[in-house]
């Protein structure tokens, strides 16, 4: 008996933190729809990134100091985390332009959608051929 109910408790953990997983990617992609857009400029960029997939979409989760300018919102600022950026079609080399996603609250969180000057609702779908 005493066996049965550990099994439980370890199944409904990782059932939990699988779950809290889902919710926190669908969060951050939820900028694309609700967040206000913006320029960015790469000040500096780690160049060690980790991969993500998150809604069968490819992501490299870099730090970068980024300059963005929210467009007709006044002074543009920096800010410095880590980013979500869609994997092979955007370069995070410092002076690199992109488009950007920013959080209505967190001035601080953001989405890179894409490079600057070149968005469009084809670069959500993502590269026609996953690899």
């Amino acid at each position: 008996m005493r066996q049965v109910v550990v099994v439980l408790v370890i199944v409904a953990v990782v059932i939990f933190l699988i779950i809290k997983g889902a919710a926190g990617a669908k969060g951050a992609l939820a900028l694309e729809t609700n967040g206000l857009p913006a320029r960015g400029l790469v000040l500096a960029c780690d160049r060690v990134s980790m991969g993500r997939t998150i809604n069968g979409r490819r992501f490299e989760l870099f730090t970068m100091t980024l300059d963005v300018e929210l467009y007709g919102a006044g002074e543009p600022y920096v800010c410095t985390g880590n980013y979500l950026v869609p994997r092979g079609q955007v370069e995070t080399v410092p002076g690199a332009s992109l488009e950007l996603m920013v959080d209505r609250k967190n001035r601080n969180q953001l989405l890179v959608i894409g490079p600057g000057g070149f968005s469009g609702p084809w670069l959500r779908v993502g590269p026609p051929n996953a690899y």
